[in-house]
């Protein structure tokens, strides 16, 4: 026993360690478990069901590791330690998320599958086709890597706007796509991009809308004739991601609007004012993401938007120029789209994703789900 003694004397870092891991599994363990991270604005892995075959296949083992890595005691303020000895070392991104110049954050984007980026846009093809009597046109908004050159690293792992664009040319029609690629890029010392956000910033939006309009032969409204509100301390999906110590908030913006909007039957403002109070600000635009919605303009025409995020912040500005807005989030719209094109008998339909959200959003198909 003495000897045992005398022997973890000359490992004190080893015991110590040990000691450590031991005492932190324990209260990992007994720690409290969350649904949802309001930091990171997601949901959080569930607990898997075992199962032979899932062993099998092993799919039971990733799924126990993404949901140790999500429920891991204290896990934000590791993220931010990470983050800290991430930037000490001269390391130049931290989970998931590229550290740019001037503060902006970017989406890490390795793999070279463009597998549904394909689907994607085939989908787009197969629903201009089905609906030759609608004017449809497609809008892939660049993110800020793609616009923002001077901000992106050399050799950093960023989208690539232009080939997605490309793609969607090649296979849905040039003429049927609205690249406001050089738009973007002739503003870029304007805020058009927040820091710590994926999305554009309400005024990058605006110069997408005015482009948009033009394109289906119309006028835009007048920048000055929109009043924007700014809000301060803004951080968002890429700050939660990286929890960069030394970030530099954003600031959001959003017009003045009066409209109301419907949900499900529900009648509401175009704003969700208390979502201003929490950390998700970008989610009070359009009471955030859902499956089917409704605003009333003060324009002529209806209008099909079928969108992703990005276009939460650029719908407002269109209230002046149609009387109807639809609206079609497909990662929740389970529904036929050709009984809603056959009842509504849209002027305009507009499918806006930003470029990063389409090469991998494995929703977009569900347009045509119910074509032969």
């Amino acid at each position: 026993m003495k000897n045992l003694f005398k022997n973890i004397k000359k490992y004190p870092l080893i015991i110590f360690f040990g000691i450590f891991l031991y005492v932190l599994s324990v209260a990992d363990w007994f720690s409290p478990q969350y649904e949802f991270s309001d930091l990171e604005n997601r949901r959080l892995s569930e607990f898997p069901k075992f199962s032979l075959k899932s062993l099998i296949n092993n799919e039971y083992t990733p799924k126990i590791e993404d949901f140790t890595e999500d429920h891991f005691i204290q896990r934000n303020g590791w993220i931010s330690l990470k983050s800290i000895s991430e930037t000490v070392l001269g390391k130049g991104e931290n989970n998931g998320i590229v550290y740019g110049e001037d503060g902006y954050l970017f989406t890490k984007v390795l793999s070279d599958d463009y597998t549904q980026r394909l689907k994607n846009a085939s989908a787009l093809a197969k629903f201009i086709e089905v609906h030759p009597e609608t004017s449809t046109k497609i809008m892939i908004a660049p993110t800020a890597p793609s616009v923002m050159t001077d901000k992106v690293k050399e050799g950093s792992p960023v989208n690539d706007a232009a080939a997605v664009i490309s793609q969607v040319k090649e296979l849905a029609g040039g003429e049927n796509v609205v690249d406001v690629t050089e738009t973007l890029k002739s503003h870029t010392d304007e805020y058009i991009y927040y820091r710590t956000d994926h999305h554009w910033t309400t005024l990058g939006a605006y110069y997408a809308y005015a482009d948009y309009m033009q394109a289906i032969g119309r006028v835009p409204q007048d920048l000055g004739s929109f009043e924007f509100v700014e809000v301060e301390n803004f951080l968002g999906t890429h700050y939660s991601k990286s929890k960069n110590f030394n970030v530099q908030p954003d600031v959001l913006s959003y017009i003045k609007n009066d409209s109301k909007i419907e949900i499900l039957g529900t009648v509401l403002d175009i704003y969700d004012y208390e979502k201003l109070d929490t950390r998700d600000k970008y989610a009070m635009f359009l009471h955030s993401n859902n499956s089917i919605s409704s605003i009333k303009g003060s324009g002529k025409g209806k209008i099909l938007v079928v969108k992703d995020s990005y276009a939460n912040c650029f719908i407002p500005f269109l209230t002046n120029d149609f009387e109807q807005i639809d609206i079609l989030d497909m990662r929740s719209y389970m529904l036929d789209v050709n009984l809603l094109m056959e009842e509504q008998q849209y002027d305009q339909v507009l499918i806006l994703y930003n470029s990063e959200t389409f090469d991998t959003d494995a929703y977009v198909p569900r347009l045509v789900m119910y074509n032969k």
